[in-house]
C-alpha cells in the first residue's frame, strides 16, 4: 500500500523479496546496501531465525526524481523461506506494492519454487492483495552454478506470464541491481496507471494451524548454511536442576522503531556494519532500459481522519506483532543456549 506523507512531499513503496529458503533473498539485500552508489539509506534491521533472516532498510534513489510533485521513498524487505515461518512472511507482506520472487535455479529445487510460489499467491491473498495486479518480477538465481535448469525449463514450470524475469547470480552481484530496478518500475507503473491491487470481494483465507509442522521437507527449506532438523531436536538427556537463572531480557530493536524518518535516523545500531563489505560496482551483463526515467503521474486523493487512524492502528499491531516475536526468538535463543552450557 502506497503511504503518501503530504507534510514532507513523500511517497513510500514496500517492495518484498520472496522465494523458498536460501535461495538469495538475503544475499540481494546485502548486495544492495554494500552499493556504494546506494546514497540517502537508513539502518539495516535484521531479524535472525534458525537457518535465515528477516531484513529491512529504506533508501531514496535520487534517478526517481519526482511523482506528482514529491520525493519516493522505497522500504526492501526479505522474508524467512522456511515453510514453518509462514507467520512471518504473511506479516511481512501485508502492504507490500511490489515483489520479487527468488527462484533458486538448481534442478534439485524445482519442487521448492513452486512450493514458494503458490504460497506467495496465498499469503496475498490472505492480505487482500491481488497476485494478478501487485508488480511482480522473478529472479532466477544462481546461475553460476552447475546443474541448473534453463530459463526456458523454469519458465515452463513457474509460468511468470508477463513479468519480468531477470536472471542473476546474487553472490557475484549479477543481475542484482537491474532486478530491483525492475521491480521498482513495475511499482511505478502501476502509480502512473492507478492499478488497484485490493481484493474487495473475496473473503480472507483461513489461517493454518501453525502448530502444525507438517509439509517440511528438506527440499522446501534448501540446502542448510548450519543445520536444518526434518524432527523435532530430541529432548537434551536428563541433567540434575539447576538453580534458575534471572533471564535479562535484551532491548527489543523493534521497540521504538516506527516509519517516521527521523526516528529511523535515531538508531545506531548496525548489525551489518563490519559484515558487510563494501562491494565493487557490479557488473551489468547487459543493457536494461531504465523504469526510473518515466516521469509517473499518481492520482493524489485526499485522506480524511478515519482512514489515517486506521492506518496508525494497523501499523502499531504490526509493530506489536514483531515485537512478540522477536522477543519469543530471544528467549528460544536463551533456553537453548543453557542447555548447551549444561551439557
Amino acid at each position: 500500500m502506497v503511504l503518501i506523507n503530504k507534510a514532507i512531499n513523500e511517497i513510500t513503496v514496500k517492495l518484498v523479496y520472496y522465494g523458498p529458503g536460501l535461495c538469495g533473498k538475503t544475499t540481494n539485500l546485502e548486495k544492495i546496501y554494500g552499493n556504494p552508489k546506494l546514497e540517502n539509506k537508513g539502518k539495516m534491521i535484521s531479524m535472525s531465525t534458525e537457518t535465515d533472516r528477516t531484513l529491512f532498510f529504506d533508501f531514496m534513489p535520487m534517478e526517481l526524481g519526482t511523482i506528482g510533485g514529491q520525493k519516493v521513498r522505497v522500504q526492501l524487505y526479505t522474508v524467512p523461506g522456511q515453510v514453518f515461518y509462514d507467520a512471518t512472511r504473511k506479516l511481512v507482506l501485508r502492504g507490500a506494492d511490489g515483489v520479487v520472487f527468488v527462484a533458486d535455479s538448481q534442478s534439485s529445487m524445482h519442487e521448492s519454487n513452486l512450493e514458494s510460489l503458490e504460497n506467495l499467491k496465498t499469503n496475498l491473498r490472505i492480505n487482500r492483495i491481488d497476485p494478478d495486479k501487485i508488480a511482480l518480477v522473478f529472479q532466477y538465481n544462481k546461475r553460476d552454478l552447475p546443474n541448473v535448469d534453463s530459463v526456458e525449463e523454469m519458465n515452463a514450470y513457474l509460468q511468470p506470464g508477463k513479468n519480468p524475469v531477470v536472471e542473476a547470480a546474487a553472490i557475484q552481484g549479477v543481475g542484482v541491481t537491474a532486478t530491483m530496478r525492475a521491480a521498482i518500475g513495475q511499482i511505478l507503473d502501476n502509480l502512473k496507471r492507478n492499478v488497484d491491487v485490493a481484493l474487495y470481494d473475496q473473503p480472507a483465507l483461513s489461517a493454518p494451524d501453525m502448530k502444525q509442522r507438517s509439509g517440511v521437507t528438506q527440499g522446501s527449506a534448501g540446502t542448510p548454511k548450519l543445520s536444518m532438523r526434518q524432527d523435532a531436536p530430541a529432548p537434551p538427556p536428563p541433567v540434575p536442576e539447576p538453580e534458575p537463572i534471572p533471564v535479562a531480557l535484551e532491548e527489543d530493536p523493534f521497540g521504538s522503531y516506527s516509519a517516521v524518518e527521523t526516528e529511523a535516523e535515531a538508531m545506531t545500531v548496525d548489525p551489518f556494519e563490519s559484515a558487510v563489505a563494501i562491494a565493487e560496482p557490479e557488473p551489468e551483463p547487459e543493457s536494461f532500459d531504465n523504469p526510473f526515467a518515466v516521469t509517473a503521474s499518481i492520482h493524489d486523493e485526499s485522506h480524511d481522519r478515519a482512514e489515517l487512524e486506521t492506518l496508525l492502528a494497523s501499523t502499531r499491531r504490526v509493530i506489536a506483532s514483531l515485537e512478540a516475536a522477536l522477543q519469543a526468538a530471544r528467549e528460544s535463543e536463551t533456553t537453548i543456549s543453557e542447555r548447551l552450557a549444561r551439557l
